[in-house]
């Protein structure tokens, strides 16, 4: 369609004057993000791959689409901003404001002081447990249940599952941006009530929240201003958004930053193609340090490196570079399993990331149905103490 009306303008205007290059003040910000990848020489393929992960169409006027032909801004790309998204997602900005690093690690968890500056929130009630996630590392049963497709992950999608378990966020700059509710001072992801687990699919983040189905494979978290972390919507899934760093004796992850993707074997990031060892400018506050000894902890808040000894740390390390694009998702290995088998000391089974995944749905419809029907919003699912127990048995165990 937008070929259709490039052609039947352009014919008109044969021998008129030459197109004007100025933006139009009414460009939607993700079609200006696509101006500037165009403009920075990225690939027709890097773009469109942008575009349909952001999963945002636009109404484009006759001028606009004009314009956009002026920049170079190929065919393909104009009618995917056109005609590919989920109904109902949201644009996405072209580029994202810069946000403050977050606060230092706390070494226990402290309530929110008053007079600060929050997102009022009930706070939430502790559930029935649902049925407990299966052991990271351990052998997979052989009557696990069948692969399930993926939900179609949309707007409507995500406002659906997360509602009951938080709030919506009309950030500037951002658009809509989730919440959980009742989070604790200090609070950030990726760090509290999950681990990690070795997958047949790189390194996956196993979360206790009921709402952690979502949040932790799609979309980004990010520390803005006022409002702390918060979540924002982006449709493409991944085991786990992080950005690894090693050193001799320490391994850390932060959360990727919004509008980082991953191409070609490097990040694509507002307008800009950087290396597979580019750190996003992110400071030692972004992450959390663990010794390797503890990577397959279920609980990093003993562990986790703070003050002087993080920031050694950081300084020491460097990015890993274990990532790739597999069949169009972003796969995060952390690291190579006889290498972590090394340093960590322990012995790796590596877990099929179907059935994680499969358990974690699970784990999230029983207890939205339960939101759903009038009781207390979900906290972390708690671990069974047999499981807790187990989880130390290293020498024959897993992550």
């Amino acid at each position: 369609m937008a070929a259709i009306i490039v052609a039947c303008i352009a014919l008109s205007g044969l021998g008129g004057a030459p197109a004007t290059a100025q933006t139009p003040s009414d460009l939607p910000p993700g079609v200006q993000d696509v101006v500037k990848l165009t403009k920075a020489g990225l690939s027709e393929k890097i773009i469109l791959s942008k575009v349909k992960q952001d999963g945002a169409s636009y109404n484009l006027t006759a001028d606009q689409i004009i314009y956009l032909k002026n920049q170079g801004v190929p065919e393909s790309v104009i009618d995917a901003l056109v005609q590919g998204a989920p109904a109902g997602a949201p644009p996405a900005p072209a580029s994202a404001p810069s946000a403050p690093p977050p606060p230092p690690l706390q070494a226990e968890p402290a309530p929110v002081p008053s007079g600060g500056a929050t997102t009022a929130t009930p706070p939430a009630a502790p559930p029935p447990p649902p049925p407990a996630p299966p052991e990271a590392g351990t052998a997979v049963p052989e009557s696990a249940p069948a692969p399930a497709p993926e939900p179609v992950a949309n707007f409507d999608y995500f406002q659906q599952q997360l509602s009951p378990y938080g709030t919506w966020i009309n950030v500037p700059g951002y658009g809509q941006c989730w919440q959980p509710y009742g989070l604790p001072y200090g609070w950030r992801p990726y760090y509290d009530n999950g681990y990690w687990v070795y997958t047949d699919a790189g390194m996956y983040w196993q979360s206790n929240y009921p709402w952690g189905v979502v949040p932790f494979h799609y979309g980004r978290w990010m520390y803005v201003g006022p409002y702390g972390w918060i979540w924002a919507p982006a449709y493409e899934y991944a085991p786990a958004w992080v950005l690894w760093r090693h050193s001799g004796d320490y391994v850390g992850w932060a959360p990727l930053p919004y509008g980082a993707v991953f191409v070609d074997g490097g990040w694509a990031y507002h307008g800009h193609r950087f290396a597979v060892d580019y750190d996003f400018g992110f400071g030692a506050s972004f992450f959390v340090f663990v010794g390797y000894g503890h990577l397959w902890e279920h609980d990093y808040h003993h562990y986790t490196l703070r003050g002087a000894e993080l920031h050694n740390a950081f300084r020491v390390s460097v990015i890993n570079r274990f990532q790739r694009d597999e069949h169009g998702r972003f796969v995060a290995e952390g690291f190579d399993r006889a290498h972590l088998e090394r340093v960590t000391g322990h012995s790796i089974t590596v877990v099929r990331h179907e059935d994680v995944r499969n358990r974690e749905r699970e784990a999230l419809r029983v207890d939205h149905e339960r939101v759903t029907h009038g009781a207390p919003r979900g906290e972390p699912r708690r671990e069974e103490p047999a499981a807790r127990d187990h989880e130390h048995d290293h020498d024959h165990q897993g992550p």
